[in-house]
């Protein structure tokens, strides 16, 4: 697959994986409410995923990891992955259930959205380069916008105690079952 074929299967594909990471912090949230702690929650997270991974590995052949050159001559911020990870997951048990998913993924699509657009436009951890044309510019400033008309929304709806039918969200971090 050539051109912009494979452009338009990354975008479905991305959308796909968009969807499930729009779900991910309900699926943890629901998760916390039967643990003491978020920290736990995301723990537990990783781990499932860290055993997938172990599984998927070892049928597809690719484990243990053979590295291309020795990780000492990597760069430092190499080894960062699984930390960005854990604050994107963490944050979302924290704050998902207190201001809801729209909200809270507005924000960081916009914040992807803002870091892929500089570490295009500058080239950086090994991207093309790509000129952060006035095309990209308005729709990285659009993106702000919508951020902050779902903002305004929050507060207007919070002002006007709209959208506090549902689920109570516990303050406390006691198991349920006790």
């Amino acid at each position: 697959m050539q051109g912009f074929g494979i452009v338009i299967v990354a975008i479905l594909i991305g959308l796909v994986a968009g969807c499930l990471l729009g779900t991910q912090p309900s699926v943890n949230g629901q998760l916390a409410k039967y643990l003491e702690h978020p920290l736990q929650a995301s723990l537990i997270s990783f781990v499932s995923g860290t055993l997938i991974i172990l599984v998927l590995s070892a049928v597809t052949g690719t484990f243990p990891p053979v590295f291309t050159s020795p990780p000492r001559d990597f760069p430092w911020w190499i080894w960062c992955g699984g930390a960005i990870g854990v604050i994107l997951v963490t944050s979302s048990l924290i704050f998902v259930p207190r201001v809801g998913s729209l909200p809270w993924f507005a924000a960081v699509m916009t914040g992807q959205t803002v870091a892929a657009m500089l570490l295009d436009h500058f080239g950086l951890l090994g991207n093309p380069r790509a000129v952060a044309s006035p095309l990209r510019l308005l729709g990285a400033s659009l993106l702000i916008a919508g951020v902050l008309v779902i903002v305004q929304a929050k507060r207007t709806e919070h002002s006007q105690g709209v959208g506090s039918s549902g689920p109570e969200v516990k303050e406390s971090n006691s198991n349920p079952r006790n």
